[in-house]
């Protein structure tokens, strides 16, 4: 990849934006070879191996986004103010893993002053989930997070997939927060498939834990 990829740009190449570059310019990933994803890429420079910087259209929040994966459009929408929803998937051949997940921000809601009743919520469009959420702090956010396993009546030998889902809440406002739900599984019944509830786990915590609402940072900044 060259220096240009990496976003060792100059001051002016840094102001453009990956959208309103030359796909041949960007990385040769999904994230920015897709029209409708690189919308959301922030930079051309990896922030972590295999994950980019992705910001909401809103403006609301920034997090790390998998370089292999693209933009659903009919899971993407927003009200032009304080509530956007981002899907996205992937599908490794080489794994045979389905991927898929979808980010809903919500700003100046009331229902998040009561993290209860937003995992009530949550729960009801889980098949009911009835248990428990792990609570944790993070600098300026408050994570819920949930897992679970589906197997699916199916009679094949990969008939199953892992769920994640629950809230992840500023600590600074009330009424601001992101809704977050994924999902793993084997895309083909009949091919090898390397599914591990582990790595997903881990897939899913270090996305969510790069959450950052762009309010808290403009705060923090305003501050100093």
């Amino acid at each position: 990849m060259s220096d240009k990829q990496n976003g060792k740009e100059d001051n002016n190449t840094k102001a453009v934006k990956p959208i309103d570059m030359d796909p041949k310019d960007l990385p040769k990933v999904p994230a920015f070879q897709d029209e409708k994803t690189r919308e959301y890429m922030a930079s051309t420079k990896e922030v972590e191996p295999g994950y980019y910087q992705l910001e909401s259209k809103l403006k609301g929040f920034t997090m790390l986004f998998p370089e292999d994966s693209v933009n659903i459009p009919k899971f993407t929408n927003n009200d032009g103010e304080d509530f956007e929803s981002i899907g996205f998937e992937s599908n490794n051949p080489k794994t045979n893993i389905l991927f898929y997940g979808t980010v809903r921000y919500y700003h100046k809601e009331r229902f998040l002053e009561n993290p209860e009743t937003m995992l009530d919520t949550i729960r009801g469009q889980n098949g009911g989930y009835k248990g428990d959420f792990k609570k944790e702090r993070i600098e300026d956010i408050e994570i819920y997070f949930a897992h679970e396993k589906d197997v699916f009546d199916l009679k094949r030998k990969y008939n199953y997939s892992y769920s994640y889902f629950g809230l992840v809440k500023s600590t600074e406002e009330d009424a601001l927060g992101i809704q977050y739900d994924f999902t793993f599984g084997c895309f083909k019944d009949d091919q090898p498939c390397s599914l591990n509830e582990k790595e997903a786990r881990k897939k899913v915590i270090k996305i969510i834990h790069s959450i950052t609402f762009n309010k808290n940072k403009k705060e923090q900044k305003d501050d100093k």
